[in-house]
């Protein structure tokens, strides 16, 4: 029996090897390059300051339509309306009053000169075409974008930015530096080639069962490892020498790491919604007081003629709160001012609104702790992603916990048990987010390498011995694969 054990080990590294130091070196490089991602602030930068102008038309027919909330801002130099419903967006030409279901070839051109202009890029702009999806653009989220009006500047970093033809909004941006490191870092370690990670269904049960593979792995290389290791005539630890020594050692002292790394790296898909968590729709509900309705956004838009936004203004962001509209301000830095939505007045949140409402949103549960944090705790912090400083926490008997932004009033994060889970399983044994101190760099760094190097020679060594395994096996087939049953006492 032990025996083929020792032989499902050997080929099954030979089978997965590869796949795994290409995880390992990968990961190296997302520790400091992320797969691009241009977020909501990032669009503001290349927005034009809104000018009222000849404001405004509304056409009569949206009454039905389910408004979570709304944005004003300039697009082609005229100021547009976005209705937001989720992920999809009514928008409205303010001018004419019409809806724009689609962008043409030239409102999105002169759109991409003004977003170069706003965003500072130097060079001569070229559309290169309009696409479905590329390796920048392959997951579904952009799907209620496409197609992509794909643009290039002649610059000296290689910017090429993407345009929805149906928002008429800037989806996604890369430079050559992010191309380049991307190809060797997040796309080997998520396996997200185009022609794989373009069938969402396919790709996520390509990793899951090659993830899961690998762990069967990495627990019989765990057992093999621990088997061998004893004292010998001659005094040896190990009874193998060269790359298999290293391969022996490396999975004796990385090879838990490997396997939690492993582990954490499936739940990061959430496989079969295993930690997914709850969405906390009850409670945003609770907090919002309701939708938006027609007569809510008409009179607003009505009143904007007659009103003073700040000069720096980019957009406009209406939404409810306590069953009242209320309205943000952003100006291109990403910077928010919280306006009276009659006045347009600063009118920022005061603790009476937190305290008071904390007590609307779960009404039947029973809060152990309220209170502010501005640099972060155990779940809501910055390392990969930025977020809001300070938010209102509140924490529940029931162990669930919401963090309430102080400008806005919106509830921004909130985990349950099974999110608790994912972020000590995901965040802090894949990505070693265990505390603030951990966190804060040079020392994950200096933490982080030492791991990922020993569990990398674990996994290249591995590998190179399954390609020694393979030449062999090519000179002399009668040995491949089962005709050589693997010595216990050395390779």
């Amino acid at each position: 029996m032990i025996k083929l054990v020792f032989l499902i080990h050997r080929y099954l590294g030979i089978a997965l090897g590869l796949v795994i130091t290409l995880w390992c070196l990968s990961g190296f490089v997302m520790m400091y390059m992320q797969y691009p991602e241009f977020s909501s602030k990032d669009r503001l930068a290349g927005i034009e300051i809104i000018e009222i102008g000849d404001c405004c038309q509304l056409p009569s027919d949206f009454s039905d339509i389910v408004i979570d909330r709304f944005q004003l801002e300039m697009f082609d130099s005229r100021l547009i309306l976005r209705l937001m419903d989720g992920p999809y967006q009514y928008i409205i030409d303010l001018l004419t009053g019409e809806y724009l279901t689609s962008f043409s070839e030239l409102e999105i051109s002169r759109s991409a000169v003004i977003t170069a202009q706003e965003l500072e890029l130097t060079g001569n702009l070229n559309l290169l075409g309009t696409i479905d999806r590329d390796q920048w653009t392959v997951f579904p989220g952009f799907n209620s974008h496409r197609p992509l009006y794909h643009f290039e500047i002649n610059d000296s970093l290689g910017t090429q930015f993407y345009i929805s033809s149906l928002t008429g909004q800037v989806v996604q941006l890369t430079n050559s530096k992010i191309r380049f490191w991307n190809w060797i870092g997040s796309i080997p370690h998520w396996l997200y080639p185009t022609m794989l990670r373009q069938h969402t269904s396919i790709w996520l049960q390509t990793v899951i069962w090659l993830t899961i593979a690998s762990i069967f792995l990495t627990v019989i290389g765990i057992y093999i490892g621990l088997r061998q290791y004893k004292t010998r005539k001659s005094r040896k630890k190990s009874p193998y020498h060269g790359w298999g020594l290293w391969h022996h050692f490396s999975g004796l002292f990385f090879g838990l790491f490997t396997l939690t790394w492993l582990i954490s790296g499936l739940l990061s898909v959430n496989p079969w919604g295993t930690l997914e968590g709850r969405s906390f729709a009850e409670e945003n509900h609770n907090l919002k007081g309701g939708y938006l309705s027609f007569e809510d956004v008409r009179n607003f838009i009505y009143s904007l003629p007659g009103n003073h936004i700040p000069a720096t203004t980019v957009r406009l962001e209406g939404y409810m709160l306590d069953k009242e509209l209320s309205l943000m301000a952003f100006d291109s830095n990403g910077a928010r001012l919280r306006l009276n939505s009659s006045t347009f007045n600063h009118d920022p949140l005061s603790d009476d609104f937190f305290t008071r409402t904390m007590h609307i949103i779960r009404p039947n549960s029973s809060i152990t702790k309220s209170d502010w944090i501005t640099t972060g705790d155990a779940y809501y912090y910055n390392h990969h992603n930025m977020q809001n400083f300070p938010v209102f926490r509140l924490s529940y008997n029931d162990g669930e916990r919401l963090y309430l932004d102080r400008t806005s009033g919106e509830l921004v994060f909130a985990v349950d048990n099974e999110r608790k889970w994912f972020r000590w399983f995901f965040q802090g044994l894949h990505r070693g987010d265990f505390s603030q101190l951990i966190r804060k760099r040079p020392l994950w760094d200096l933490l982080m390498w030492p791991l990922m190097l020993g569990v990398t020679v674990g996994a290249l060594s591995g590998t190179w011995l399954g390609i020694r395994r393979i030449v062999r096996s090519a000179k002399n087939p009668k040995s491949f694969p089962f005709n050589s049953i693997p010595s216990l006492t050395k390779d």
